[in-house]
């Protein structure tokens, strides 16, 4: 339960680093093309963060275990908008995601803890590419 309370919070951090970083405005520049759906670029680059963030923080003095990553699979799992659309309207529209699918969130996620790589070009990525690459429900 903390390590998935981490993962939200290095989400969180996550933005804070897109704004300084310049994210945010190429964001805002890609929502007259995607609508709402651009947000989730910025959404699943935080959870690449957070997983990066994560693979730092796994050295000699703190340890990150399978069920840590378990826990905050779970949490990615839970607060896609996948799940909480079908939980709330009892349908899935993904014309209306804002952060991004189950699937997608898990997916960056466990791609940054498995890289730990925050490079440019990696986190460019995430405007450079077609968004249905990122998350394939927005095909």
């Amino acid at each position: 339960d903390e390590f998935s309370k981490a993962y939200v919070v290095a989400h969180e951090v996550g933005h804070h680093v897109q704004n300084l970083l310049g994210y945010n405005a190429q964001e805002r520049k890609l929502q007259a093309r995607e609508g709402k759906n651009a947000s989730v670029r910025l959404e699943l680059q935080a959870d690449y963060l957070a997983g990066v963030w994560a693979n730092a923080g796994n050295n000699k003095d703190f340890t990150i275990d399978s069920g840590d990553v378990e826990l905050a699979i779970k949490t990615a799992q839970a607060i896609g908008d996948d799940r909480i659309q079908k939980k709330a309207q009892g349908w899935v529209s993904p014309e209306g995601f804002t952060h991004g699918s189950s699937q997608a969130r898990v997916h960056w996620f466990t791609d940054g803890l498995k890289t730990g790589d925050a490079s440019k070009r990696k986190l460019d990525l995430f405007f450079d590419a077609d968004l249905g690459k990122l998350d394939p429900l927005l095909r």
